[in-house]
C-alpha cells in the first residue's frame, strides 16, 4: 500500500511538471521572435530575456503577466521613471506598485530600456553576448533578483529548453529553430517589429532587423521590380549604455550631446542631478558645452596627464573635464586665480605645481 502511494505521488508531480514544461515551451514558441528581435536592437541575449520572462511569468500564467502584460516584475520604481499604468501585486511586500503595460511588446521593450538605460546595469554589457551564465550571475550582482539562487535558476531553464541557441540567430529564422527544438506548432511567434514602436531611431539598425522590416509596398501588384526595396525601420533611441566610456583617471563618463542638460542625463541614467552636478563642479541648472565629458564619480586630484598645450577655444573647465582633474586643483598647480583663463599655446602642469 505504501509502494502504491509512492509510486502515484511519482505520477502526480510528474504530470505537474510535464504540464510545466508544456506551458514553458509554449512561452518560448510565443515569445522567442520578439526576444530575439529586441537581442539585435539592445544586445541583451535572447536567452536571458526568454529565461527571466518563464522564470517571472511562471510560463506565461502569472497574475502580473495575464492582468498587466508585465512579463519580467518591473516595479513602478519612482514617479519620474515610470508615469505609464500601474497595478497592485503582493511580491517582496505586500501590494507593491508595479508596471503595467498594453502589450507584450511594450513589455519586452521596457525591460531592454530598463537594463540598457540604468548605470548599475552596465558591466552586463561589458560581458561576452553569448555567456548566458555570465550575463546571468551579472543580473543576480546588479540586484534585478532578490533570490539567491536566481542566477542558477536562469542558467538552469536556459540549458534545459536550449535557449542559447537563439541568441546565435536573427529573426527570420526563429520559426527554424523553434521547429528543431521542439517540433512542429500552430503557435504564432509575437513580434514587435511591425507598427508597435513609436520611438525615434538616430542610430543604425542591425542589417539582420532591417532586411525583415519590408514595407508592404514591395509586395503590390505593381511595383517596379527594378525599383530599390523600400525599408520601414523601427525607430528607436540610441542605447545609452554604449555611450559610457571608462576615463583614463578611472571614472565612467560620457560625451554631452547638442542640447544635453545635466537634468536630462541624470534621468537617462537613472543619477541623482544633485549628485552629477557636484562631480563636475556645476550647479545643478548648470550648462554643458556639447562635446564635453559628463563624469559618474568625483574627478582625481590630478589629471590623466602630466601637461597639456592649451588650444583655441579652450577653458581652465573644459580642460579639468577633458583630463579628470579638479578645476580648484587645475589653477593650485599652475599658479592661476580662480578666473583667469589661459592663452592658447600656453602649457599648462595637470600633475604638479609649477616652480
Amino acid at each position: 500500500m505504501k509502494k502504491l502511494g509512492i509510486f502515484f505521488a511519482f505520477l502526480l508531480c510528474s504530470t505537474i511538471s510535464f504540464a510545466q514544461d508544456s506551458k514553458d515551451v509554449e512561452y518560448i514558441r510565443r515569445h522567442a521572435k520578439l526576444a530575439v528581435e529586441e537581442m539585435h536592437l539592445y544586445k541583451i541575449p535572447a536567452s536571458i530575456t526568454l529565461s527571466q520572462g518563464i522564470l517571472e511569468t511562471g510560463g506565461g500564467q502569472s497574475r502580473l503577466a495575464e492582468i498587466a502584460n508585465n512579463h519580467f516584475g518591473i516595479k513602478c520604481k519612482s514617479p519620474k521613471e515610470w508615469s505609464g499604468p500601474t497595478i497592485s501585486h503582493t511580491d517582496d511586500a505586500p501590494n507593491e506598485c508595479f508596471r503595467a503595460y498594453g502589450s507584450v511588446q511594450e513589455s519586452y521593450r521596457d525591460h531592454s530600456k530598463f537594463l540598457a538605460e540604468r548605470p548599475f546595469y552596465k558591466d552586463l554589457f561589458k560581458l561576452d553576448m553569448y555567456d548566458y551564465k555570465a550575463w546571468a550571475h551579472g543580473l543576480k550582482k546588479a540586484g534585478y533578483a532578490t533570490n539567491p539562487k536566481y542566477a542558477s535558476i536562469l542558467i538552469s531553464r536556459i540549458e534545459k529548453y536550449n535557449l542559447h541557441r537563439f541568441d546565435k540567430i536573427t529573426p527570420e529564422e526563429v520559426e527554424k529553430t523553434l521547429e528543431e527544438l521542439y517540433g512542429p506548432s500552430d503557435i504564432v511567434a509575437l513580434s514587435g517589429m511591425s507598427q508597435m514602436a513609436k520611438e525615434v531611431i538616430k542610430a543604425t539598425v542591425p542589417e539582420p532587423i532591417a532586411s525583415a522590416i519590408i514595407s508592404p509596398l514591395e509586395n503590390h501588384q505593381n511595383q517596379d521590380p527594378k525599383s530599390p526595396r523600400k525599408i520601414e525601420i523601427e525607430e528607436r533611441p540610441e542605447n545609452p549604455m554604449f555611450r559610457i566610456k571608462r576615463h583614463p583617471v578611472g571614472i565612467d563618463y560620457v560625451i554631452a550631446y547638442e542640447n544635453e542638460t545635466l537634468t536630462t542625463l541624470a534621468k537617462l541614467y537613472d543619477f541623482d542631478p544633485k549628485k552629477l552636478a557636484s562631480f563636475n563642479e556645476l550647479p545643478v541648472n548648470g550648462k554643458l558645452t556639447p562635446g564635453q565629458f559628463v563624469f559618474f564619480a568625483k574627478k582625481k586630484k590630478q589629471g590623466s596627464e602630466k601637461t597639456y598645450t592649451v588650444q583655441p577655444g579652450d577653458n581652465m573647465y573644459l580642460i579639468s573635464q577633458k583630463f579628470g582633474v579638479r578645476v580648484k586643483k587645475l589653477y593650485y598647480y599652475n599658479n592661476m586665480k580662480p578666473g583667469d583663463q589661459p592663452r592658447p599655446g600656453t602649457v599648462l602642469n595637470l600633475q604638479t605645481r609649477k616652480r
